[in-house]
């Protein structure tokens, strides 16, 4: 692939790997929502979908079931829940080299900006980034398509003139980058369920960083 003008990057499942931390912290929130029985299995598919679409929708909950849960889940998380994370292998490196090439390197996360900030910069990351686009702690601009536009956007470009690719973990990643009719890259190393990758129709798969590389055009 030809670099792009805009390289857009998921975080939880695809730079870092925090599932430690996430479960953890759901954990001691599931009694708000009298749920303690969920397996991890069951809450590993809360990561990537946005938790206002998993609660509301999935299960049914209102908006005042919802808004305890996310105030109990974020006391753990925010607490240090967000630093128990590793980062996958050679995605350090694939960041540098993209942060340091003349595409603009964005992430695109369906979680809060502060903490993805923060979490970058525990990993010594930050720096290779031109900007976070992320959720806001009111839970506004929680689709992954607003949250796209958002990081075009703020690198001064257009979601219509950029050449931009998203990569991430989960069926959203791939369906916010259709929406805007750009490239999108499935890794095979996140928190996907079998199949769901293939099912949101991405354009290109990869089994490691190596191989994103040179799907993203690093390696020329």
């Amino acid at each position: 692939m030809t670099r792009p003008d805009v390289i857009l990057i998921d975080l939880d499942g695809t730079i870092t790997d925090s599932i430690p931390g996430i479960l953890r912290c759901l954990r001691e929130a599931l009694p708000v929502l009298d749920m303690q029985d969920l397996t991890d299995t069951e809450l590993q598919t809360w990561l990537g979908p946005p938790l206002r679409t998993t609660i509301l929708e999935r299960y049914g909950r209102s908006e005042e079931e919802l808004d305890a849960f996310v105030q109990k889940y974020r006391a753990h998380y925010f607490g240090g829940g967000e630093y128990e994370f590793t980062v996958f292998p050679g995605m350090a490196d694939l960041l540098a080299d993209a942060g340091a090439s003349d595409s603009r390197l964005v992430l695109a996360t369906a979680k809060p900006i502060e903490s993805a900030t923060r979490v970058l910069a525990r990993a010594g990351l930050i720096d290779h980034f031109d900007f976070i686009s992320g959720t806001e702690l009111d839970l506004m601009r929680q689709d992954k398509p607003s949250i796209i536009r958002h990081g075009i956007e703020n690198v001064g470009l257009t979601v219509d003139e950029a050449f931009a690719v998203m990569i991430g973990d989960r069926r959203e990643d791939i369906l916010g980058a259709q929406h805007h009719g750009i490239t999108s890259v499935g890794v095979r190393w996140g928190y996907a369920e079998p199949g769901e990758l293939e099912g949101a129709g991405a354009d290109h798969f990869v089994a490691d960083a190596q191989a994103l590389r040179a799907a993203i055009g690093l390696d020329n």
